[in-house]
């Protein structure tokens, strides 16, 4: 039987989370690195903790490194408070003078040379930035373990991190990331090479034997799920390095999660700033249009001869960009955004929702969704989107009071209105946020709806975005709304990309093929292992497993259901009330019928 250590005082562990920390165990004792890849929200933190615990008590201090993104430091040093109290921890961060006082009185050359140094000395929890900033202070220690949360971060073999930290002296080294495969292969080989170095040393050789270039073709299904192997071939040798469960699968008591993919109208100001952006000619409409000029961040587009001087500044040779903020708002293109009315007729549309597809559409959801007593979050890539979703937020027959958190919200401030917006009896129903700042380290479970304004080429931050809401501690049945602007717009590709790069993931990061039962067996030599003596691929999948392989690769989700709008501009409701009833339906009833007209391909 699995056993919890003794020093983990703050919880009762999960069957799966002793069965995780049990691997971990075993990955030491084989003397071998690895990644715990759990789907997020399944408690990588605390296995981790768990696992360190273990060490503590059989005798093994340390040192132990924790590398972490800034954004979840707190949530480190808090969980280890609540979990395992006694361990002690230093958050090692803060000013020049700050760190050099915690070299000196805790982590130093001192602190080693004590006579109870082993069992005094802290478990390290540091950032990236200081990993690189303070190498030369740091590197010194031989540490027991690095430990790097959110490890694909290290996906860039050529960053600046992974050369760092491989740098440092470790004996062992474990990655925990719910996404270890984001993009390409590439990427997994970067994680596998810090790992194990002598074992994943060559990348094209990685990438020629793990060939996946072809799976949207016919002809490249059949082969991946035929006797080539490819992804058999790929599962052994990572299986003695990887575990991954997901939350389906051991957290049964975690409620149901479905995503509707909304259409959303181009209206007639969006559709003529998209074609003068094909056609290269914004800057003449933007004048034609009598508009402020716009704010972006790329380079110029060679129509210096006809400038108009309000437009000097512009500078609009990134089309792609151009184009997905026209999907979204046409006011994106303003310096100021146009007054707010103070008063509206009734049942006339604020100004700011008018002109863009999206916020009618948002416009007629969110209150229904009010209504019926759910809490929101809306994020978004662009913190000009936030700025016009707190216009829209404030404006007459709205005014609903509201979080907000982007890149610039400093730590107080976000902990202050996570508390706030968690807190039972809170007023606050809608939260805004920046896919990239707010979709990291942040729990807000009191929300049940996530909506994505925008979509992310990488399809891991909109999943990490979606779990600040589905995961552990939730009650609630939740629906994810994504909105896209038309079905043939740069939107629609951009969908169409991150569905491949998840089929991609969901190949190699099989959910069936990383997920252990019992006390997992990682000897190279045993059941896993990179011999040819591995089980084939008949009798490694099931027919159900085999059956899943083929409809990954057919692209289908039954948990992603699409509601298309055709030409419903002409009044103010987007969406029927048969549409809304059916989105915002949550029943069991709801959830097995959608998912039956997903796998029947009529989603």
């Amino acid at each position: 039987s699995l056993r919890q250590p003794t020093l983990v005082t703050g919880g009762i562990m999960r069957e799966y989370q002793l069965v995780g920390m049990e691997w971990l165990i075993s990955l030491y004792e084989n003397g071998l690195n690895g990644i715990l890849a759990d789907e997020m929200g399944l408690g990588k933190t605390l296995q981790t903790i768990a696992f360190l615990a273990h060490l503590r008590e059989m005798g093994v201090w340390g040192p132990f490194l924790i590398a972490a993104p800034l954004s979840t430091l707190a949530n480190w040093v808090c969980e280890f408070q609540r979990f395992a109290p006694s361990i002690p921890v230093c958050l090692y961060h803060g000013s020049k003078d700050e760190r050099q006082h915690l070299r000196t009185r805790r982590i130093g050359r001192k602190a080693l040379q004590s006579p109870d140094a082993a069992e005094k000395f802290p478990v390290v929890i540091t950032s990236y930035e200081i990993v690189m900033n303070d190498r030369k202070y740091l590197q010194h220690i031989n540490w027991k373990y690095i430990v790097v949360d959110e490890g694909h971060r290290l996906k860039n073999l050529n960053c600046r991190l992974i050369r760092e930290l491989k740098s440092y002296n470790s004996a062992n080294r474990l990655l925990l990331s719910g996404t270890p495969l984001q993009n390409n292969l590439a990427e997994l080989w970067s994680l596998l090479n810090f790992l194990l170095p002598d074992i994943f040393d060559d990348l094209d050789s990685f990438q020629q034997w793990f060939d996946f270039s072809d799976m949207k073709e016919e002809e490249g299904r059949k082969r991946l799920l035929d006797g080539d192997a490819v992804v058999s071939k790929l599962h052994q040798i990572l299986r003695p390095f990887l575990l991954r469960r997901i939350k389906s699968d051991v957290e049964t008591s975690l409620p149901k999660k479905r995503e509707y993919v909304l259409y959303a109208p181009v209206t007639p100001e969006q559709r003529e700033l998209y074609d003068a952006i094909v056609r290269r000619d914004i800057r003449g409409w933007l004048a034609k249009k009598n508009a402020p000029p716009p704010i972006s961040s790329a380079s110029g587009d060679g129509e210096e001869g006809k400038m108009d001087p309000r437009f000097k500044g512009l500078r609009l040779q990134n089309v792609f960009m151009q184009l997905r903020k026209a999907c979204n708002h046409p006011w994106l293109f303003e310096v100021e955004f146009p007054e707010a009315e103070k008063s509206l007729e009734k049942g006339a549309l604020p100004q700011v929702v008018a002109v863009s597809g999206k916020m009618r559409l948002l416009d007629q959801l969110v209150p229904r969704l009010f209504l019926a007593g759910h809490k929101i979050l809306i994020f978004s890539q662009m913190t000009k989107v936030l700025d016009l979703l707190e216009v829209w937020a404030l404006s007459p027959g709205r005014s609903w009071p509201y979080c907000r958190i982007d890149g610039l919200t400093p730590q107080d401030e976000r902990r202050r209105m996570i508390q706030a917006f968690n807190a039972p009896d809170s007023p606050i129903p809608l939260f805004l946020l920046s896919t990239r700042s707010g979709g990291l380290g942040i729990n807000l479970t009191a929300a049940d709806t996530v909506i994505l304004f925008d979509s992310d080429w990488n399809p891991q931050a909109d999943l990490q975005a979606q779990d600040r809401v589905h995961r552990i501690g939730q009650t609630r049945p939740v629906i994810i709304y994504r909105i896209i602007t038309g079905e043939r717009t740069v939107e629609a590709r951009v969908i169409e990309r991150a569905q491949e790069k998840r089929r991609l993931e969901k190949m190699v990061i099989h959910k069936g093929a990383f997920r252990e039962k019992g006390r997992p067996s990682v000897a190279l030599g045993g059941e896993g292992a990179t011999g040819n003596s591995g089980p084939s691929v008949s009798g490694m999948w099931s027919q159900a497993l085999q059956q899943e392989m083929e409809d990954i690769l057919a692209g289908k989700d039954e948990s992603i259901h699409s509601i298309h709008q055709e030409n419903r501009l002409k009044s103010n409701n987007i969406l029927s009330e048969d549409d809304l009833a059916r989105i915002m339906d949550r029943s069991e009833e709801a959830y097995e019928r959608e998912a039956m007209q997903a796998k029947q391909g009529g989603g």
